[in-house]
């Protein structure tokens, strides 16, 4: 069995075990004496974060910077029920870190630090809302669910991309590079329904980077300050171009999913509120088994209370169907006539073959009207072919 990997040293330092690719942690923040020089680290220790340290890491991050910074204790003990799918958590996390490790950005020109209370007051809200919630009854054994499942694996394919997405858009650059969306959903074969995580992220994002370029709210103008407006109109219009391709995704998807086949009923389920004349003793007659009728291609019923014949022929080769007390699918060649002498035609009807029938109703001078299949409780039920 594969075991664990230490995330941390016993000093407190990330366990870098990849260390000749990324180097050890990126620490001594109290050195660093230029601009370029800052740029450089912080570039360098968003990118080492993102390859060592995941969601869970965070929170215990984000708990020891809120500690230091003296926030109240219950919203440090608050800050642990953050949902997994709050978008600010990676790139907070990562902030608190290296000003956790001695990170001084005010001096180099940079309000992180207002980013970082931006982040974790966003936090808090979320995690409010989860606490204020009813605890569900653990004692059962939770049965494995489909939603969850695939809401991780949006979390984990789609989710977490788009937070690493923003952690490289945390620099004063003007120019952004957006995550392409389509192609990973079209990949991970994500279904339509379970986009809508996906959307609201992007939507947040996006409310938040306006809130900011249009100045309508105080708390998002203070915490993106460090961009320019240059900055903020290209990382909306990048929100915007993702949100244009999750929509033509959707419809793409839904185009290209198969329609759903509509299971036909069982024959006696369509039958089972027909009313109709299960004998006729004036004709000495009784009617067929009414489940034959379904998927018929042939159906001879007889109204003995106004002698009234009528000759169905099923529209398609599945036959006819039944609804209630109507017979449906039939083509419009179908007929009904008022037979003059029953006791002659009847006894052909139930007898002869579907040829023999044919040449007897056609000898018959009776004008031939349009039928209807509505069955009532006067109507034999004489023959399905």
């Amino acid at each position: 069995m594969k075991t664990k990997t230490r995330k941390f040293y016993k000093n407190g330092l990330v366990s870098a075990s990849d260390d000749k690719y990324t180097g050890e942690e990126p620490s001594q923040w109290l050195e660093v004496d230029t601009k370029e020089k800052f740029d450089r680290k912080f570039s360098v220790a968003l990118n080492f974060y993102n390859y060592y340290l995941d969601r869970d890491d965070y929170i215990p991050i984000i708990h020891d910077y809120m500690h230091n910074q003296g926030y109240d204790k219950k919203d440090c003990k608050l800050i642990q029920k953050v949902p997994k799918t709050a978008g600010e958590v990676s790139i907070t996390g990562k902030m608190c870190r290296m000003f956790n490790m001695g990170m001084n950005s005010e001096k180099f020109g940079y309000d992180y630090e207002s980013r970082v209370k931006s982040g974790i007051s966003v936090m808090l809200s979320q995690a409010s809302l989860v606490a204020t919630k009813p605890k569900v009854d653990t004692d059962k054994p939770a049965r494995p669910n489909v939603h969850e499942i695939m809401k991780e694996k949006v979390r984990n394919s789609v989710l977490c991309e788009l937070e690493g997405m923003l952690d490289t858009w945390c620099t004063s650059d003007t120019k952004v590079v957006k995550f392409p969306i389509a192609s990973v959903l079209r990949g991970e074969n994500i279904p339509v329904s379970a986009t809508g995580d996906i959307k609201e992220w992007l939507n947040k994002q996006r409310n938040e980077y306006n809130e900011a370029f249009e100045k309508t709210c105080d708390q998002m103008v203070e915490g993106y300050s460090y961009l320019s407006k240059p900055a903020l109109r290209n990382r909306i219009k990048a929100l915007d171009d993702m949100l244009n391709e999750l929509v033509l995704y959707k419809s793409t998807k839904a185009a290209a999913r198969k329609p759903r086949i509509k299971k036909p009923k069982a024959a006696t389920k369509q039958v089972e509120k027909l009313k109709y004349l299960k004998e006729s003793k004036e004709y000495a007659m009784q009617s067929c088994d009414p489940t034959r009728i379904i998927g018929a291609n042939k159906f001879i019923m007889f109204n003995t209370k106004y002698r009234k014949l009528t000759v169905f022929t099923a529209k398609n080769r599945d036959g006819f169907i039944v609804s209630g007390s109507t017979l449906k699918d039939f083509e419009d060649t179908s007929y009904s006539l008022t037979l003059r002498k029953p006791e002659d035609i009847l006894p052909i009807l139930v007898s002869k073959t579907e040829k023999q029938i044919e040449k007897a109703l056609n000898d018959l001078k009776t004008k031939r009207k349009s039928a209807n299949g509505r069955i009532n409780q006067d109507t034999i039920l004489v023959r399905a072919l």
